[in-house]
Formats: C-alpha cells, sequence, structure tokens
C-alpha cells in the first residue's frame, strides 16, 4: 500500500489520461481496477491531494512479462513524476 502525496486534480487527470493510452480507464476518483492480471484499489481525495493505492497484486498474464508488484508500483511513480 502506498499513499502518493501532492496529488492536484491536474496531476490525476494527467495520470488518468497516461493509463488510458496504456488501456488502463481509472473510473471516477475512486475504486478498483483489474486489468490484465493487474489489479488494485485506488482512492483520489482532491482535497487532502492524496492518491492511495492499495491491495496491489500482479498474477497472469502480467506476471508472464515479468511484472510484479514493486515494478508496477515503480510505473505509477514515474508516471505520476512525468505528470508533476
Amino acid at each position: 500500500n502506498k499513499t502518493f502525496e501532492q496529488i492536484s486534480e491536474v496531476v490525476f487527470d494527467c495520470l488518468k489520461n497516461k493509463l488510458s493510452s496504456q488501456g488502463i480507464t481509472l473510473e471516477g476518483s475512486s475504486g478498483y481496477l483489474s486489468k490484465n492480471g493487474i489489479s488494485l484499489d485506488f482512492a483520489f481525495d482532491q482535497e487532502a491531494q492524496t492518491l492511495r493505492i492499495e491491495n496491489l497484486s500482479v498474477g497472469f498474464p502480467a506476471s508472464l512479462a515479468g511484472m510484479n508488484t514493486e515494478k508496477v508500483m515503480g510505473i505509477l511513480e514515474k508516471t505520476i513524476t512525468d505528470c508533476r
């Protein structure tokens, strides 16, 4: 589980757009995401400017491509940094 700080609505929208271009859609400001064996719960708090990622798991078929929870979190961190 990880909470990203200083996530403005602009940064969150940028993250959603970049993930969408990869075929991953975050619906709304919080919810559950499951795509290609990667699943997680997310919650964006606009007032606190935080994005919480919980219950991240990586299974088939993403695990076959060498993906694991650390890599997925790393991709999220890099994408958020690029959006800032």
